[in-house]
């Protein structure tokens, strides 16, 4: 008897897995039990590979699955630019973390910000983030004349660094940068978000902040990781109980520094409120912004509780201060890392910076952008409305909060856009004439309705930082035989693909360039 319920459990679970629950959904790679096809993306380097794969063999649209959550998958661009450009409103929800987010203690069982909420709060939230932030000057040159400010600061540090190894007799051991890029972009979200940079004051801060979002990639990127993403009930259980916990207390780090700044902001206004010292209409950073809309009398009071209250500022400053930290930093650590590797490039590009020509440079930029190419699986989208697309095989019909995501990697890696896609060639983004050239398929930062909402702040960053920084430098070897590899380490989203550790020597250039900056073009 025991035998046959056994037999009769393993048949319904084997019906329930393999054709029940993939009913309705575009074919695709054969789920396991509660892992999904965790296993098989493991498997990859950067997990590039086998969406690739499962393209050839479904076709541009199919069905992966994360844990026991279903995500269509598009890996066509004209598809991904009818579905999220054209019909952008039907495929502008949120799925990527919303339950696993709510759960964690700092979250405090709501969900808000700009990254994992859909619907009118979504869209009231981003739209006066993005109206503050162009009031702010983001990418303009208030921000950038912050930003070169920064440039030179570490600029002058890394000179230093430099001679205090030659007086040392020990410059052959070279310098590890990413603490420097690292810092760099660090304290130019927080200047945006709260109005200072990580000064050495507030290093242990940054500090702090950079190993817990450092713990936290690293976790969503395991097999326990990714089953939590589609199914959190499993936080009950080991040893997925241990992966979130370890979850919760990286998120408690992280809300507890934007609690601790946001709490000594409401005090500071009072303070002036009190001295007469309130200047309307003058906010500096983003965080004042949002406070100045919740304090606002304008609105009726119900909108403004349900749009623009205090658990929607502290989401929004972790969002926009996880998304801005760690995705331009890992960005310019990889184009330092191709520039080493390929003396042929940099040194073509070296030349046309002293000649305050800047167009090599931003191909170089764009490049780096497709070739590292951060987040090797996208964060997911959910469908608003019942939708129809044209698929292989016909039509296929996707019910209202299906979860579906832009394959960006697909486009980025497409032998036929982008010829020798594993290689590093900046010369693809330039034309005959050597300008740059317009590449549609370039969307590095996404598209559609849930476009990254820092791109122009990134954009200016990189370019900036390379101009600027190269114009000062040369990066080499430590040693020519032995250069560090362009390997990527193993990721999957919400993590981002990350170069391995390696230090580089730096020859100085232009001993007085630190007096001349680059500016960002206008068309940038």
């Amino acid at each position: 008897m025991l035998l046959l319920l056994a037999l009769l459990f393993l048949s319904a679970l084997i019906f329930w897995n393999f054709v029940w629950k993939r009913r309705g959904l575009p074919p695709g790679p054969v789920p396991l039990p509660l892992l999904g096809n965790g296993i098989s993306l493991g498997r990859s380097k950067c997990h590039y590979a086998p969406f690739q794969q499962w393209s050839r063999e479904f076709g541009p649209i199919y069905t992966i699955w994360l844990g026991e959550a279903p995500v269509v998958v598009v890996t066509d661009f004209e598809l991904m630019r009818d579905l999220f450009v054209k019909d952008g409103n039907a495929y502008a929800g949120r799925h990527f973390m919303v339950k696993l987010m709510a759960e964690f203690t700092a979250c405090r069982g709501t969900l808000y910000g700009v990254v994992n909420t859909e619907g009118e709060l979504w869209k009231e939230t981003r739209r006066f983030a993005l109206q503050s932030m162009r009031n702010l000057g983001m990418g303009r040159a208030r921000l950038e004349e912050r930003f070169l400010r920064d440039i030179d600061v570490m600029i002058g540090t890394v000179r230093k660094e430099i001679a205090s190894l030659e007086e040392s007799g020990e410059k052959e051991n070279g310098i590890e940068l990413d603490f420097y890029t690292n810092r760099l972009i660090g304290s130019t979200i927080n200047q945006v978000l709260f109005g200072h940079a990580f000064s050495d004051d507030h290093l242990e801060d940054f500090h702090r902040l950079k190993h817990a979002m450092d713990n936290q990639i690293k976790l969503l990127d395991t097999v326990t990781g990714r089953a939590l993403i589609g199914n959190p009930r499993l936080r009950c259980f080991p040893p997925f109980s241990w992966t979130f916990g370890s979850m919760d207390n990286n998120a408690t780090t992280i809300f507890a520094y934007i609690d601790k700044t946001i709490a000594a902001r409401v005090e500071e206004r009072e303070r002036d409120r009190k001295a007469g010292r309130v200047e309307p209409g003058e906010a500096n950073d983003l965080l004042n912004c949002f406070l100045d809309q919740v304090e606002a009398k304008a609105e009726p009071k119900e909108e403004r509780d349900k749009y623009f209250n205090m658990e929607n500022v502290r989401k929004v400053c972790f969002d926009l201060f996880f998304a801005g930290q760690e995705t331009t930093s890992t960005t310019l650590n990889f184009l330092v890392l191709y520039l080493l590797l390929d003396q042929r490039v940099q040194s073509k590009m070296l030349a046309e910076l002293d000649r305050l020509d800047t167009e090599k440079e931003r191909a170089v930029v764009n490049e780096c952008q497709r070739l590292c190419n951060l987040l090797p699986f996208n964060l997911t989208h959910r469908t608003m409305a019942d939708v129809q697309i044209e698929g292989k095989d016909g039509q296929i019909r996707l019910s209202q909060g299906t979860n579906i995501v832009p394959q960006i990697s697909c486009v980025l890696f497409d032998e036929k856009i982008f010829p020798n896609p594993r290689r590093f060639l900046p010369e693809r983004f330039l034309n005959q004439s050597g300008q740059l050239e317009r590449v549609d398929e370039f969307i590095p930062f996404g598209l559609g309705k849930r476009i990254c909402m820092g791109e122009s702040l990134a954009r200016m960053e990189l370019f900036l930082f390379t101009a600027n920084f190269f114009r000062n430098f040369q990066v080499l070897p430590v040693d020519a035989l032995n250069p560090p590899t362009a390997q990527k380490q193993k990721c999957f989203a919400p993590a981002k693909c990350t170069t391995n550790t390696f230090m580089a020597a730096w020859n100085l250039r232009n001993e007085h360039s630190e007096n001349i900056h680059v500016l960002v073009p206008e068309y940038v």
